[in-house]
């Protein structure tokens, strides 16, 4: 299978060839033997055939989409230059922050915030009292759990 990939998408004139024996075969066997329609077409008909269509859609379609990374990859910049650029930007962030010292003391009110507000308390409450409270709300979530079954 990976060798009829690679054909079809890599082979360039064997695929070519290779389609324009498919074509031929198609259009003998559907157009004109079952629907009894248009001439028999010879492998060389249908190469040329093949050639002009090929040559006529060459901008629209596959083509167009195969030379697509090799034109992007010329206006882009190497990958180097973007993490040159990305870790630039989080240093001048990191730089321009000034409420560094202040940052655990915000998260310790969000997380005591957060387990207040699970355990149905007030942001009043030291860390032991809220441990006690959190814990006999965990008992009582154990009960009505056990109580269920």
């Amino acid at each position: 299978m990976q060798t009829v990939i690679w054909v079809i998408t890599r082979g360039g004139i064997p695929a070519f060839f290779f389609f324009a024996l498919v074509l031929m075969l198609l259009w003998n066997e559907i157009v004109v033997d079952q629907l009894n329609w248009g001439p028999t077409l010879t492998y060389l008909q249908v190469v040329g055939i093949w050639f002009l269509v090929s040559f006529g859609l060459s901008w629209v379609g596959i083509a167009a989409r195969a030379l697509r990374p090799i034109r992007d990859a010329a206006r882009r910049p190497s990958l180097g230059e973007r993490i040159e650029r990305t870790i630039e930007s989080h240093v001048e962030r990191f730089e321009e922050r000034d409420d560094w010292d202040d940052s655990g003391d915000r998260i310790e009110r969000k997380v005591k915030r957060a387990f207040a507000r699970w355990a149905d308390a007030d942001e009043g409450f030291d860390w032991e009292e809220l441990g006690e409270l959190i814990e006999r709300k965990i008992r009582r979530k154990v009960r009505d759990w056990a109580d269920q079954e």
